[in-house]
Parts: C-alpha cells; structure tokens; sequence
C-alpha cells in the first residue's frame, strides 16, 4: 500500500475510534497538522506584531520613528518568509495572508515609509550599506547583493536604518607563479 492509502486507513480508523464514544466527548479533527500550525503562528506573529507598532506609530504619543521602522521590519520579514514559498499553507491562505502584507507595507508607504531590499543589485563601495560579509562568486564579473540581512528603512525621504547585506564578488585571478 502507498503512503496516502496508509494515511487515509489511519484517518479512518481514528475517525472510527471517535464514534465509540458519546458526541459531547469527541474531539474533533485539527485544522492543521502540527508543524502547519507552528509556521502559520509564527508568520501571523510577526505580521500582528508589526500591526501593533503601526498602530502605536498612528498615536500622538507614539509618532515617533522607532514604531515605524520595528513595524516596517516586521513586514519585511513575514513578507520575506512568506515570499520563500515553503510553508505548509495552501495556495489560498498564502494569497490571502501574502495580500494583508502587501497591503500592511503599501500604508506604510503611504505614510512616507520606504522599506529598500537590495538583493541582486549592483553593489559599490560609495554606497550608503552595512557590508556584513565579502564573498568570493566565481560565476560573477562584478560586485553584486547576494543577500539582504537587514533592509535599508527611509521615512520622507530620510535614511532611519542603515541596511546590512552580504556581497558577492568576482573570485581573484589565479597567479601564473603560484
């Protein structure tokens, strides 16, 4: 027998089990398997998390930087994790919360807050970038983003995070005397 006619014999079997008892003492079926869960809590963390610093930034008291930019990071990374494709979710509920991030980021945009991702972009020393590390790329033939770590953040216009990546570069000519 293959894997799912297992899979279905065991769902019966446990469906079956529940019958056996009276129905105020059944326990119905999760929603999700265990590990779907734990990756939809902690996409879902991130994301309300980030609404919270928003909406702490919208108040008199809170209109301060710092909300906006823990609210932006926030987005980018659930955006980030959810935009890696290898959740558990179905297609439907990765729309659905991958739309609601878009969105979150858009009213952030609004607002004047820019989140920069710099991946496969050119990179030169003058730019404004934290380089975490330099990394030899023999197929390169120039220095190039290989990975954003931490965005650059603007609001109106000006820098408030400095962004962190890891560049790749060209892998140094072979010496002919070596």
């Amino acid at each position: 027998m293959t894997p799912r006619i297992h899979r279905r014999a065991r769902d019966v079997r446990a469906l079956l089990g529940q019958l056996r008892h009276p129905a105020e003492f059944r326990v119905p079926r999760p929603l999700l398997e265990p590990a779907q869960a734990d990756w939809a809590a902690a996409v879902l963390a991130e994301v309300e998390a980030a609404e919270a610093l928003a909406e702490q930034a919208r108040t008199p008291e809170g209109a301060g930087t710092d909300a906006l930019l823990g609210a932006a990071i926030g987005l980018w990374r659930a955006q980030r994790k959810l935009d890696q494709g290898n959740g558990p979710l179905s297609a439907a509920d990765l729309r659905q919360v991958r739309r609601q991030v878009h969105a979150s980021r858009q009213a952030l945009a609004d607002d004047g807050l820019e989140i920069q991702e710099h991946d496969g972009k050119p990179f030169d020393s003058g730019q404004s970038l934290e380089v975490l590390v330099f990394q030899d790329e023999p197929e390169l033939d120039r220095e190039v983003v290989l990975e954003t770590v931490r965005p650059s953040v603007y609001f109106r216009g000006e820098r408030i995070r400095m962004g962190q990546v890891i560049v790749g570069r060209p892998a140094p000519e072979p010496h002919p005397g070596t």
